[in-house]
């Protein structure tokens, strides 16, 4: 059974509400960082490395003809895939399983969102979701700080082994490796 944004807004997500938004069945998530990969990422057969990342900083914009509202906050990308921070935290319960989907503004801007499933048990604790988007747009694509740009869903599942994988509590490093 899919969850109704309700449920997900009242039980899923946790911490800053504040930018999303209940839409039918799931809960628009906003942006709050960006990030470039600053190195290549290994998968092994029995953990992952996941590469550093710079976080890119929003810059005042304005673009002219195709945006004609004056001055915002965001960034102006080019071409290429980053790392989204939502603004968003969440916990899922022992029978819910997430998806996160692109909003249909971002397909029409050829811009997409890839996320892998949000697992029984996950929680990211006190970080928030991280989420990857490539810009496919050969002209580039400009993405205002907390605008939402991915919806979450959640479908409802039998009860499972929950999620205690190296990732958990939102971690965007693995827990295999020594922190600095």
């Amino acid at each position: 059974m899919l969850r109704n944004a309700s449920y997900i807004f009242d039980n899923v997500i946790t911490g800053n509400k504040e930018h999303c938004k209940k839409a039918q069945v799931g809960v628009d998530l906003s942006v709050n960082r960006l990030f470039a990969f600053g190195a290549e990422g290994v998968v092994l057969k029995d953990k992952t490395f996941v590469p550093e990342y710079a976080e890119l900083p929003a810059g005042d914009y304005y673009g002219g003809p195709t945006h004609k509202e004056g001055t915002t906050t965001g960034w102006l990308l080019n071409p290429g895939t980053y790392i989204l921070e939502t603004n968003e935290s969440c916990s899922f319960g022992e029978n819910g399983t997430g998806y996160i989907i692109m909003r249909s503004s971002l397909n029409r801007c050829g811009v997409t969102i890839h996320s892998a499933v949000w697992d029984p048990g996950f929680n990211s604790g006190d970080n928030k979701m991280t989420i990857r988007m490539t810009v496919e747009n050969p002209n580039g694509f400009f993405l205002e700080k907390n605008a939402r740009v991915a919806q979450l869903i959640v479908f409802e599942n039998e009860l499972t082994e929950l999620y205690d994988g190296q990732f958990q509590g939102g971690r965007t490093t693995s827990k295999l490796v020594e922190e600095k």
